[in-house]
This record gives structure tokens, C-alpha cells and sequence, in this order.
């Protein structure tokens, strides 16, 4: 029957063995850095060089290593201090001693709910690292798919990626927003049907949610929105209201992030509304970081108030 691997005869046990031996001089020094017996160093140290055929250490009033031993050694000193690094680094990373977690973040997400939830992160765990790479909804499942990311955070992302898991974290009501001026900006709220003649900016047009929204605006209200601007980034968005170029539907959230000139007028019959997701990839397990994010994300990721500091 034909042997496998030799090297598979070989154990760490016997390489820290024949490595404490090297180092004391001595089986008995040996022995007693490694905690175990004279007789077990000298059983570890002696099936080895059975597994290779000669002699590894000239036993006597001295002990030397053979040119075969030396060499034993000098790879067992190498390979020892790789394991015990990397079993070292896997501990920490497991008990949260340091770590990286990397998040990709759709555009409104990114502004308005990352800032504190990042701070409370940094908090609870100050010895992990964070990137934030805003996205837009593409990149988002771009980044998690080709593990760029570990989680995505944004908006429905749609049921056509299998590789995907979602999970939902909260659900935002949508508002237009308007210029301070504007004929709707002193409503409390206004009914959809009225949208039908509006200039809209759309923010990240791409993402699945708008075409949920459309689907019940055309559904419900009857009508299709007059698209004049596709945007990426809020701040943009934003501009163009202020400069009177249109309106835009977005989740309420953003209001921490509005300048003072913008005003936000709920929209009823229907009610729409933005869905917050976390993404990650299905089958593959996360980092003990990326696990930590998440557990916070899942208890504080949830929309401000203008005006409110908690």
C-alpha cells in the first residue's frame, strides 16, 4: 500500500519537541518548557527520526544535532512561528481583539444613518477597523458579491441575485422634497396623484426600489413621474432642488442631511415606502468583525429626526 504524504507523519508536537531540545540543550529542559515528561520528549524526538529514517540528535554527555537534525530544527523554528501567528491572529480576530470590517453603502444610507452607527461601533469595539465605501446600488452588490465588502447596507435590492442574503432592518416612509418656495412646500402632506406634473430628480435610478415605487404609483395613483434629473450622489439632488430644478422622492431619513431651504411633505394614498436592507454573501460564513457590525447595525440602525440628537 503506498504511503501518503510524508510529511503527514510529521506532528507539531514532535517539531516543538525536537525545537525545545535545540533550544535547552537538554530532554529534561526540554520536558519541562513544554510541560510533559523526559520520556515523551525523547518518544517524540526519537518516532521522528524513525518517520526519516536517521538520526536527528548525537545523544551523549553532550547533545548535538546531525546536519539532518539542524536542518529539522531551522524549518521547525519557521513553521512553528507562522502557527502560533496566525492561531494567535485568529484568536484575537474571534474574541474581537482586532479585526477590519468593510461595508459597502448605498448613497442616502451612507450620510444619514452611518455617521452614529459607525461612532457607537468604534465605541463598543475600539480595537476593529472600519471602511465605509459609498456606493451606489450596483456597486453595493458588486462589492459584497466579489467580497470587496463584507455587508452591504441600502434599499430592496430585488429578488434576482441568489448568491444574496437580505435582511430586512427597518422600513422608512418616503417624503417629496421641495424648495422652501415651491406651491406644495406648506402642505403637511399631499396626495400622489398630484406628482404626475412634477419635474423629479431621481437619486441612484438604477436601484430596484424606485422600481417598486413606480410600480405602485402607476398601480395605485395611475400616473408615471416626470423624470428630468438621474443623479448619484444626495448632494446633488439637493443642489438641484435648491436651484428650483425639480423635486425629488426620498426616504425621510435625509432630513438630518437637508439644507435649510428644502422642505420634506409626506406623500399619501399610497403611502410609499423605503425598505432598509443588510446584504451578504449566502454561503459564506462572516468574520467575527463583520459579525459585530452587523449585531449593532440590527439593534441602532434606525432613521434620526431633524432635530433630534439621540
Amino acid at each position: 500500500m503506498a504511503r501518503g504524504n510524508p510529511t503527514d507523519e510529521i506532528s507539531l508536537q514532535q517539531l516543538r519537541a525536537l525545537a525545545a531540545v535545540s533550544e535547552t540543550g537538554s530532554f529534561t529542559l526540554a520536558a519541562e518548557s513544554l510541560q510533559l515528561t523526559q520520556p515523551a520528549i525523547s518518544h517524540l524526538v526519537k518516532r521522528m527520526e524513525d518517520e526519516l529514517g536517521q538520526a536527528l540528535v548525537v545523544r551523549g554527555r553532550r547533545l548535538q544535532l546531525t546536519d539532518a537534525g539542524q536542518m529539522m530544527v531551522d524549518t521547525a523554528v519557521r513553521a512553528l512561528r507562522l502557527v502560533d501567528e496566525s492561531v494567535n491572529a485568529c484568536r484575537s480576530q474571534a474574541q474581537l481583539r482586532e479585526g477590519r470590517v468593510v461595508v459597502a453603502v448605498g448613497h442616502l444610507t451612507a450620510g444619514a444613518l452611518m455617521p452614529p452607527l459607525l461612532g457607537r461601533f468604534a465605541k463598543a469595539h475600539p480595537r476593529l477597523a472600519t471602511s465605509l465605501l459609498d456606493s451606489t446600488a450596483e456597486q453595493m452588490i458588486s462589492r459584497v458579491v466579489s467580497k470587496e465588502a463584507d455587508l452591504g447596507f441600502g434599499s430592496d435590492i430585488g429578488p434576482s441575485h441568489s448568491e444574496l442574503a437580505t435582511e430586512p432592518l427597518f422600513t422608512e416612509r418616503m417624503a417629496l422634497f421641495v424648495r422652501d418656495d415651491h406651491p406644495l412646500a406648506s402642505r403637511s402632506a399631499v396626495e400622489a396623484r398630484l406628482l404626475e406634473a412634477l419635474p423629479f430628480i431621481h437619486v441612484n435610478p438604477d436601484a430596484n426600489i424606485w422600481r417598486s415605487v413606480g410600480r405602485q404609483l402607476s398601480g395605485i395613483a395611475n400616473l408615471e413621474p416626470q423624470v428630468l434629473h438621474h443623479v448619484s450622489m444626495l448632494s446633488t439632488a439637493f443642489g438641484l432642488i435648491q436651484a428650483g430644478a425639480g423635486v425629488s422622492l426620498l426616504p425621510r431619513y435625509v432630513e438630518v442631511l437637508m439644507p435649510p431651504n428644502v422642505r420634506a411633505v409626506s406623500v399619501t394614498r399610497p403611502t410609499l415606502e423605503y425598505p432598509v436592507m443588510a446584504l451578504r454573501l449566502a454561503k459564506h460564513p462572516l468574520s467575527p468583525a463583520a459579525m459585530a457590525f452587523l449585531d449593532i447595525a440590527r439593534q441602532y440602525l434606525k432613521p434620526p429626526r431633524a432635530g433630534k440628537t439621540s
